[in-house]
């Protein structure tokens, strides 16, 4: 699929899911309650849904374009991975 058909798909199943009150989150793929999500609709159609979550962790910014949004989002702080140094082998002599 191309990437307009994918997002044609995924509007029409937003649209149908918003009537149920559940809606899937575009960042992590989370599908949760509408009252916990943020949408962006336009022209009527819902274009964009972010769950509280993801919305909590990322600064997202939108912007209207002439082909449609643009949605960029990033990180609010930095992810520290935590590594385990590995053990020391000391050989016989």
């Amino acid at each position: 699929m191309m990437p307009e058909q994918l997002q044609r798909a995924w509007v029409l199943q937003a649209q149908a899911d918003a009537e149920r009150g559940v809606l899937e989150c575009r960042m992590c793929r989370r599908r949760g309650p509408l009252e916990e999500t943020t949408t962006l609709w336009r022209n009527g159609l819902l274009v964009f849904a972010l769950c509280d979550r993801c919305a909590a962790s990322h600064d997202v910014v939108f912007s209207p374009t002439t082909a449609g949004v643009e949605v960029r989002a990033k990180r609010r702080s930095s992810v520290e991975l935590v590594t385990q140094e590995p053990p020391h082998v000391h050989g016989s002599r």
